[in-house]
């Protein structure tokens, strides 16, 4: 199929965007058929979000055209993308936290009231509807605030559909699911294209683009550069037309441990989500936490760091048991954690890159008390440079950041707090090929200079190419470990599988 053979629901002309000095988006054009899926790859920077965000009214387009349907629309605003079936997943679920999943789905929505009064069993019967119609396990009682980011994000794109939009983008979907997760979400896309639902979807998980799509569009430096069709279409191909060369081995060579001492044990560490949890860190060691989305892996690393409270056990460094009550004890102590969910907990979107970074060690740019600009702008800019993220200055607000660099900006904050101990809790959610390499030789780098480093996530191929040893998590316990023959995915996952 070629662009022409398509009957375009959705026709972008020449659409061009500036911010101020950056050139975001030069001239793209792309038309898109009824019912048809098409995948939206590149790099962070590239302009994927940049471009939707025009489509959605959240930035107007400089020049160029969008049509609907054949009919030119000018789209200023989010209400009026809204109105003429224009519906957005974004990879942050978006929602509020003391409110319950059915509240949130239909927050803001016409036909619930009655001089004032929210007629509660009706709103909650049509959330229950929908959740139903797509077989999501979703409460619709539970508050967002007390549930799992996967669920946060089931719950925002039942929110989204319950609108009827004709045209459907999802922002990186699956940034914060589980395999099992992944596969619901898959099937429900198959039943959305069923329904001839028109689906853009952004993904730097590549084997879902080539699930899901019927087409992918490549995007680089703003340019839309290609549309193929998804027809045996190789990997390393589509990686390389991403970048502009050819990728390397993603992952660095890895380096036998010279050391066995345990700079880090966790003795029978037991919380509200944790059970009798025991492992150990080795000095200049990469060990990774294997596990669905629930097993406790990210619950572990909250007990250890001081944000959820210990029930029983004990937490040792160097030998010696150290009492951990707070994030403050914790870094005392040589630790910092790079949270998983960077928009709620490792960043303040309304302010720079540069205050973002300095939050993680006033000491290293004050003197008494007081803050020096000079070594602030000095050590960030550093920082900035080091880690290639894109943007115009350091002084740039974190919250117009891509998501890929906003995760640098949070390892720039681990860097800058120079701790002996580093918890990453998905470090390369949201971030594309390219800089997922940089970030695995950077921590590469870390490790023989002599951090130890605990890495979370839920991308079993990074974790083989990245970890000396895995322990898997489910239902708050270990199951088990990998030590050697990391090669071996099949047995990790039937761990984290064990009932």
């Amino acid at each position: 199929m070629t662009e022409d053979d398509v009957m375009p629901i959705l026709e972008l002309r020449g659409i061009d965007k500036h911010f101020s000095s950056v050139h975001a988006l030069k001239s793209v054009s792309l038309k898109i058929g009824r019912g048809e899926t098409i995948a939206l790859v590149g790099e962070n920077g590239a302009g994927k979000s940049t471009l939707m965000k025009i489509l959605t009214g959240v930035y107007e387009k400089d020049k160029g055209d969008i049509l609907i349907e054949g009919k030119k629309h000018n789209i200023t605003s989010p209400l009026y993308a809204k109105k003429i079936g224009i519906g957005q997943v974004y990879q942050q679920a978006e929602l509020i936290p003391e409110l319950t999943a059915a509240e949130n789905i239909l927050i803001g929505e016409m036909g619930f009231s009655r001089k004032g009064l929210v007629n509660w069993k009706e709103l909650k019967k049509r959330a229950c509807a929908f959740i139903e119609k797509y077989q999501l396990s979703i409460d619709p009682d539970e508050k967002i605030k007390n549930m799992s980011v996967a669920n946060r994000q089931l719950v925002s794109i039942v929110k989204v559909l319950q609108r009827n939009p004709k045209i459907l983008i999802f922002d990186e979907p699956t940034a914060v699911f589980s395999n099992l997760e992944v596969s619901l979400l898959m099937s429900l896309i198959d039943q959305l294209k069923r329904d001839q639902i028109t689906i853009i979807y952004i993904s730097h998980r590549l084997e879902e683009v080539f699930k899901v799509a019927d087409r992918i569009a490549i995007m680089r430096d703003g340019y839309l550069v290609s549309v193929i069709d998804n027809v045996n279409v190789k990997k390393e191909d589509l990686i390389q037309q991403m970048l502009g060369r050819k990728s390397s081995s993603m992952f660095p060579e890895k380096a036998n441990l010279t050391s066995e001492e345990k700079i880090l044990e966790v003795r029978n560490l037991s919380s509200e989500k944790i059970k009798n949890v025991s492992f150990s860190l080795r000095q200049g060691e990469i060990l990774g936490i294997a596990g669905l989305v629930g097993s406790g892996r990210t619950e572990l690393a909250r007990a250890v760091y001081g944000l959820d409270r210990i029930k029983a056990g004990g937490i040792y460094i160097d030998g010696k048991e150290v009492k951990i009550r707070s994030p403050v004890d914790a870094v005392k102590h040589g630790l910092f954690l790079a949270p998983e969910d960077r928009r709620g907990e490792g960043l303040v979107l309304v302010r720079s890159i540069k205050n973002n970074i300095i939050l993680s060690n006033f000491r290293s740019i004050s003197r008494h008390g007081v803050c020096h600009t000079k070594s602030e702008n000095s050590a960030t800019q550093a920082l900035k440079d080091k880690l290639s993220i894109k943007a115009d200055s350091i002084h740039t607000l974190v919250g117009n950041l891509s998501g890929g660099n906003q995760q640098k900006v949070i390892i720039a904050k681990a860097l800058l707090a120079s701790p002996r101990i580093l918890i990453f809790d998905e470090p390369t959610q949201g971030i594309d090929v390219g800089a997922k390499s940089e970030i695995y030789a950077l921590l590469t780098k870390m490790r023989e200079e002599g951090m130890s480093i605990i890495f979370i996530s839920s991308e079993i191929e990074e974790l083989q190419g990245i970890c000396t040893r895995i322990i898997v998590m489910r239902n708050g316990a270990i199951t088990g470990e990998v030590e050697s023959g990391l090669e071996d995915g099949e047995k990790i996952l039937n761990l984290m599988y064990r009932s």
